[in-house]
């Protein structure tokens, strides 16, 4: 008996516990491959070989146990850096191994790289978040000619694309010039959901590297003020990023205490990464309190943190379509478990900040009745372009950030407006889908045309292929405005449903303006004799020359046939009077039998 009572006595106590436990989903793993162009174009548009810091910073900055790996490809792909959990191990190896990015390489393979780098990824898989960063300056450049390299390329779109998809790889592409094959790169990233980003330069490159970095992983961060920023108990490690101007004096820190932290402070506990641009900073088990960077202010610094108390956000997509609203959510965990302590929750406060180039609109992040879960709709202030989404959470002991960039795109279609020379002032709309962002089997498009005096018709378009829709509108009023609006319902790749309303067109009936100054000419000459005749005296002037001429040259050509006609007529005259004179000379002459 009394052994049963020690084996039931803890159910029953777990049984009594009021306290509720949630545990958050598991975090996916990152895996991040990233792959480099080393061709020989590369000596132009990158000469001082700024790929190498830009890769060291990424490095740098990858989190422990995520998977990554650096390929470099020219004609042939090297493995430069094995595809590897990451640990100190492996960054160590990465940095040693990033003075090997150069510019010596003949042609550019893009299609073995992207092979060669993801050949281990065969189906999807939810327990990684599956990225590719791709650097490239140019074009497919295969040495056996033109006709391979077009092929090539084709088959990029045709097989490896949906096989990315398939594996849920997202390709984030960077080119590196002007004469990029921009059209493949940003093929690539809008039908993965990954990001295409332009490099004007070489120097941009560590910035765009943290980016995509950012979007690749999720990292917890900690807001920065004036370069300042204040770090809780619960962290375990930080890692300070910060940015300085070419070859300048490094960064120190200011810790809590007021002691000053320097490059020759390194240790084991002090991992200090010191670049040409920037400064890498990783410190095991900081002081608690506030900390100062000493460095210019910029907005790419960041610090990353590595701690308990961790906070979860909806994951948004890369790219979004300008209409799309989304239920966001956050939730801070503590050793993976979600906190619904109401005690704590409620001295939390969230933000949530949507920023466009500067432009900065914050969102109130609501706690739910379920007291663990803050949400807020996002989506009814964007505009076409980037997007900055900066979650942040506060206590009075606690500060944890995190963001994420989108980009906005205006509209999924393409839409073509003609008005087609009849009296029924007809004007046809074609639409077209981009189908790297909706569906098009998915797709019905709804149109309402409005007057000025508010007057509505709705109508259906009609789909005349697989991708193309079209409406026929007849009798609009002449010079009068009219406004159509288009209405889509459909499905993403991702499988998102949507309702989208693109900004209306303005349909003008123009060609009853050209009938109409026609018109009003020639209502001005009849309402106005003096400019009436003065046309009439012109038209008679230009007219004159050409009528003169025709009446010579038809009284040249009666000339002509009058003397013809008299000389045929002399010619006959002359034959009949030999005919009368020679039966004349006939009948007067005697024939010698008459005589006798």
């Amino acid at each position: 008996m009394l052994k049963f009572i020690k084996l039931i006595l803890p159910v029953v106590l777990l049984c009594l516990l009021p306290q509720r436990q949630i545990w958050a989903a598991d975090e996916p793993v990152s895996d991040v491959r990233v792959v480099v162009d080393i061709s020989g174009s590369m000596k132009k548009n990158d000469p001082n070989n700024l790929r190498a810091p830009a890769v060291r910073m990424l490095v740098g900055l990858m989190p422990e146990e995520a998977r990554t790996g650096v390929w470099t490809f020219a004609k042939m792909v090297n493995m430069l850096v094995p595809w590897k959990p990451v640990n100190d191990d492996w960054r160590q190896t990465a940095i040693e191994k990033s003075s090997q990015i150069h510019s010596l390489g003949l042609f550019t393979d893009i299609e073995q790289a992207l092979k060669k780098a993801t050949a281990n990824q065969k189906h999807a898989n939810p327990k990684f978040r599956r990225s590719m960063i791709l650097l490239s300056d140019g074009f497919i450049d295969l040495q056996a000619g033109n006709t391979a390299t077009q092929k090539s390329r084709q088959r990029i779109l045709d097989e490896l694309v949906p096989k990315l998809k398939k594996t849920q790889i997202a390709v984030h592409t960077i080119a590196l010039s002007e004469n990029a094959d921009h059209e493949l790169l940003k093929a690539l990233s809008m039908a993965t959901d990954g990001w295409y980003q332009r490099a004007d330069n070489a120097e941009d490159l560590q910035r765009i590297f943290l980016h995509l970095f950012e979007k690749a992983t999720q990292r917890d961060t900690v807001p920065l003020a004036d370069n300042q920023f204040s770090i809780d108990d619960s962290v375990t490690e930080m890692t300070v990023l910060a940015f300085r101007q070419k070859d300048t004096a490094a960064t120190t820190l200011t810790l809590p205490d007021g002691s000053r932290m320097t490059q020759s402070d390194r240790s084991d506990a002090i991992r200090w990464q010191h670049d040409s641009s920037y400064d890498l900073i990783t410190i095991d088990n900081p002081a608690t309190g506030q900390w100062q960077i000493n460095a210019e202010l910029d907005p790419d610094n960041r610090v990353m943190v590595v701690t308990d108390m961790q906070l979860e956000t909806t994951d948004l997509p890369n790219n979004v379509l300008l209409g799309e609203k989304f239920d966001f959510e956050a939730t801070l965990t503590e050793k993976g478990e979600v906190i619904t302590r109401d005690g704590f929750l409620k001295l939390v406060d969230g933000t949530l900040e949507q920023d466009k180039q500067g432009e900065g609109k914050s969102l109130a992040l609501l706690r739910q009745p379920d007291k663990s879960k803050y949400r807020a709709t996002l989506g009814n202030t964007f505009s076409d372009g980037r997007h900055d989404v900066i979650v942040t959470m506060k206590s009075a002991t606690f500060e944890r950030q995190r963001r994420q960039t989108i980009n906005v795109i205006a509209a999924p279609i393409n839409v073509e407006v003609e008005q087609l020379d009849q009296q029924t002032r007809s004007h046809r709309i074609e639409v077209q889908a981009d189908d790297r962002l909706i569906k098009p089997d998915s797709l019905t498009i709804t149109a309402l045309l409005r007057e000025e005096d508010g007057s509505e018709w709705p109508y259906d378009l009609l789909k005349t292929g697989d991708n193309n829709w079209r409406l026929t509108l007849t009798e609009l009023e002449a010079q009068k405005p009219y406004q159509l609006s288009l209405q889509l319902r459909g499905e993403t790749p991702e499988g998102r449903k949507v309702f989208l309303q693109p900004e209306p067109l303005t349909l003008m009936d123009s060609l009853a303006d050209a009938a109409s100054e026609s018109e009003v000419v020639s209502e001005d000459a009849s309402n106005n004799p003096e400019v009436s005749m003065a046309e009439t005296a012109q038209a008679e002037k230009l007219i004159e020359p050409e009528t003169e001429q025709n009446i010579i040259e038809q009284n040249q050509a009666m000339s002509d046939n009058m003397k013809l006609l008299i000389g045929n007529a002399i010619i006959l005259l002359l034959l009949l009077a030999g005919v009368v004179w020679w039966r004349k000379q006939t009948a007067s002459t005697v024939v010698a039998g008459d005589l006798i």
